[in-house]
């Protein structure tokens, strides 16, 4: 499914009430889900260990509400932001009883409509990998324009054993389906043209996943 029919798909109350059950449906899945928000709370807990913990935070886009409880044990203030009001209705359900600074943003994240240095920090996962280049980059502006310091994004990478596979395979002509995964330098790239320096990557289960969080920090 391509990007612009994502944005569609989500935009409906079918999909956003199933979508946790259907997300999470395995054990191998939800174990997916807590390496990736141990690995968010690293990078929060780094961020704080640099001299600037995040007191105040976008989730972009929050969908409905996945990392919300990793920011609230962190005492974080979240606003969440997102395309599809069916999905911030049922993160709104979900977070009515917890400490969520009350706000939930229905926006483009190409165009936030948020000032300069909103947010100590914006979040954002299971999103940028999905995006077209030129979406991507136009997003991680975005967020560099609303962040003071810190952006928490997810990327997936190439320095995988099913990466190295893959290629193998390209290689004896076994393989013709696409497999695109970046490099490091590649995603540093991407944050440089944001305006962002690359700080610290935090692997969700190395050489195995080939998911990334990482931190990055703006540059004045």
């Amino acid at each position: 499914m391509d990007y612009y029919r994502k944005k569609a798909h989500y935009q409906t109350d079918e999909v956003a009430l199933d979508y946790d059950a259907t997300r999470w449906s395995n054990s191998e899945r939800r174990w997916s889900n807590r390496r990736k928000l141990l690995a968010i709370c690293r990078a929060v807990d780094h961020a704080a260990g640099l001299g600037h913990p995040i007191r105040k935070a976008l989730d972009l886009p929050c969908g409905t509400g996945r990392i919300f409880p990793a920011l609230f044990s962190r005492e974080i203030g979240v606003i969440g932001a997102d395309l599809s009001a069916e999905m911030m209705r049922v993160a709104r359900n979900k977070s009515a009883s917890e400490s969520l600074q009350r706000g939930f943003i229905r926006c483009d994240a190409e165009f936030l409509p948020f000032r300069k240095d909103s947010f100590d920090a914006v979040l954002s996962v299971r999103f940028l990998f999905h995006l077209p280049l030129a979406v991507r980059q136009n997003a991680l502006k975005e967020m560099s324009r609303i962040s003071r310091r810190w952006l928490i994004v997810d990327y997936r990478h190439r320095y995988t054993l099913k990466y190295l596979l893959k290629q193998l395979a390209k290689m004896l002509g076994w393989e013709s389906k696409p497999y695109v995964r970046l490099s490091r330098e590649e995603i540093a790239e991407d944050f440089r043209k944001a305006g962002v320096e690359l700080i610290k990557i935090f692997p969700t289960f190395p050489l195995f996943s080939d998911k990334w969080v990482i931190l990055g920090r703006k540059i004045p």
